[in-house]
């Protein structure tokens, strides 16, 4: 009940969401020059509110680092719009201070697919094109939100991008460098709010490939 009053009153309209400024520690780095107003981002326990303007951007807190075997896990709702830009998760940041920043993002989109891209030094690499798949929740074009638990599982050489408890696809990761700062990727004119991202540490071992 508590989430849902928070997803009410931002859905309602940004008058209505406390005036906070940006959570400790968190930054934004927009993919082309902006002011700081450009995109909003906030704490709203469960989590944190998203909206940005006509500029994409990453958002992060540089003290979160994930290395070798790991799990990124985010819970996402995306609001109304009419936009069909990706928003999901980035991995493997490198250098985000600077203009030859690094990283790359596992996206889902409004209209129910999935994409990976890589962007370094301003460039922007499809990895896996936008598919619509089964296991992404579309948003219908009504007043609700669509809820989607994107995972990230990075193992030995492989990456894979699931949604919803489903596998979408995998890319071979063993020359792209998944290792680094890891936080939130958000595309144009994107109403979101995040209830959830945790990092999961894989100690198990796990077959190696002969």
């Amino acid at each position: 009940m508590r989430l849902s009053s928070v997803l009410l009153a931002a859905l309602l309209g940004p008058s209505l969401l406390p005036a906070q400024s940006r959570p400790p520690g968190w930054r934004v780095r927009t993919d082309a020059p902006a002011p700081d107003s450009a995109v909003s981002h906030v704490r709203m326990p469960p989590g944190w509110h998203i909206t940005t303007g006509p500029v994409a951007s990453i958002v992060y807190d540089p003290a979160n680092q994930a290395s070798g075997r790991f799990a990124i896990e985010a819970e996402i709702f995306l609001f109304p719009g009419t936009n069909n830009e990706g928003y999901g998760v980035f991995l493997g940041g490198r250098s985000l201070d600077g203009s030859s920043g690094s990283w790359t993002a596992f996206l889902l989109t409004r209209d129910g697919s999935a994409s990976i891209e890589r962007r370094e030094g301003g460039v922007t690499t499809a990895l896996f094109p936008p598919v619509k798949s089964p296991a992404v929740k579309p948003h219908d074009g009504g007043e609700g939100t669509a809820h989607n638990i994107m995972r990230v599982l990075v193992q030995g050489d492989s990456a894979i991008l699931s949604a919803n408890g489903q596998r979408i696809t995998a890319i071979h990761a063993r020359d792209l460098p998944l290792d680094g700062t890891f936080g939130f990727r958000v595309g144009t004119g994107t109403n979101l709010h995040i209830s959830n991202l945790d990092l999961v540490t894989r100690l198990a071992p796990f077959p190696v490939r002969r």
